[in-house]
C-alpha cells in the first residue's frame, strides 16, 4: 500500500519537536497573502532527512519496503506504525511515525502548533488517517 499523504512546492524547514508525546513540526512559513502550513508526525520514532526541504511530496509506504537498523525495524512491528517517504527534488527521505495531520494556520514566527494546547490546528488540510 502506498498512499499520498500530501504535497507542496512550497519550502518547508524542520520547526519543532515536542519530546514527550514524539511530536514533530515541519512549517512552511507564512508569506504576502500566504498562512502557514503545519506537518505534524505524532509518536514519531525516525527521522532520516535535511533541515530544509525545497518542495515535497509525502506518502506513506509499505512497512517491508523499508529497510532499516533494529530500533525502527521493530517500532514497524507494531499495527499503529507507519513509515513516510518525503520526496523532495531528487532526494527521498523517511519519518517512523503514527500518523501525520497538515495544518494550514497563521501563527507567529515563534509560535508552535505541537503540544496539547492545539493552539494553530483549526484548519485541517490533509491526514494519513
Amino acid at each position: 500500500m502506498e498512499k499520498m499523504v500530501f504535497q507542496s512546492d512550497r519550502c518547508f524547514a524542520l520547526f519543532d519537536y515536542f519530546i514527550s508525546h514524539g511530536q514533530l513540526l515541519i512549517r512552511s512559513r507564512k508569506q504576502e497573502n500566504e498562512n502557514n502550513i503545519d506537518i505534524i508526525f505524532f509518536d514519531t520514532a525516525y527521522i532520516q532527512m535535511t533541515t530544509v526541504l525545497y518542495g515535497l511530496a509525502i506518502k506513506e509506504i509499505k512497512k517491508d519496503s523499508f529497510i532499516s537498523n533494529d530500533s525502527v525495524n521493530r517500532y514497524l512491528s507494531y499495527d499503529e506504525s507507519r513509515i513516510f517517504e518525503i520526496l523532495s527534488g531528487k532526494e527521498v527521505y523517511y519519518i517512523a511515525a503514527s500518523f501525520i495531520k497538515v495544518y494550514e494556520n497563521n501563527l507567529g514566527a515563534n509560535e508552535t502548533s505541537l503540544g496539547m494546547i492545539y493552539k494553530g490546528r483549526d484548519k485541517l488540510i490533509a491526514s494519513s488517517d
